[in-house]
């Protein structure tokens, strides 16, 4: 233990020094400085925040997977296909979902452009969705179903992106919807409110197309059926 905390001074009947003495009264101790509650108030840089994110398993995933459970439809979870690893995978109609989240794979209504780092994430977007392109286009022309849906649909109407998915599992004819990603995000000014985000089209139907607007972080309305997220008091997002 440092300091004269722990010592005996014999001369002294093992009292400190008077300097000790004055000094102590005067040094705040460390608990003062990192309580637990100034620890909980310090904020998270944006890679802190990323990396408390759930890779599977998400709150997204399991509602889904609970509804198509109870429709009677069987499915294998994260299985490995010749273009990685499906949300939920269904190997006899060779159907393949993904429940993609807003953020990583460029939703174009409620993905933010961060602030922070934005050369690093603005690299992390278009590798995702150049990833998201050559699964979905590999997968198909192997002759898979591939449905890709956003986390903030299943959140806002659940039973709607179920029935979708069951649509792709026993529809002798299926046709998937177009999707449309967030690319990259130009700011146009220098608080970087006013933003030009260029989206292109998954399965390239549709000629790239860039939008401007202002730069907005709302969110999607939940549906009261799921009840107040699980996440809202840990700092997670699903």
């Amino acid at each position: 233990m440092g300091g004269w905390a722990g010592r005996c001074y014999p001369a002294l009947g093992c009292r400190p020094p008077e300097r000790l003495r004055k000094n102590r009264r005067h040094t705040p101790s460390v608990p003062a400085l990192l309580s637990p509650g100034s620890l909980c108030r310090m904020p998270r840089s944006r890679s802190e925040q990323m990396s408390r994110i759930r890779g599977k398993n998400t709150e997204p995933e399991l509602v889904l997977r609970r509804m198509l459970w109870h429709q009677g439809l069987r499915y294998r979870l994260h299985a490995r296909t010749a273009a990685g690893r499906p949300d939920l995978v269904f190997p006899g109609p060779k159907v393949a979902v993904f429940i993609d989240g807003c953020f990583w794979h460029g939703c174009p209504d409620h993905y933010v452009r961060p602030r922070s780092s934005s050369e690093f994430w603005a690299g992390k977007l278009g590798e995702n969705v150049r990833r998201d392109i050559a699964q979905t286009r590999q997968l198909e022309d192997l002759g898979w179903r591939v449905c890709r849906v956003w986390e903030h649909e299943v959140l806002e109407d659940p039973g709607r992106v179920a029935r979708k998915v069951t649509r792709a599992v026993k529809a002798q004819k299926w046709r998937a919807d177009d999707s449309w990603r967030v690319l990259r995000v130009t700011p146009l000014d220098r608080e970087g409110t006013r933003e030009r985000r260029h989206l292109r089209e998954l399965r390239g139907r549709a000629r790239s197309r860039a939008v401007t607007r202002i730069r907005s972080t709302r969110k999607w309305k939940r549906s009261r059926e799921l009840g107040p997220s699980p996440y809202r008091n840990k700092g997670l997002r699903a």
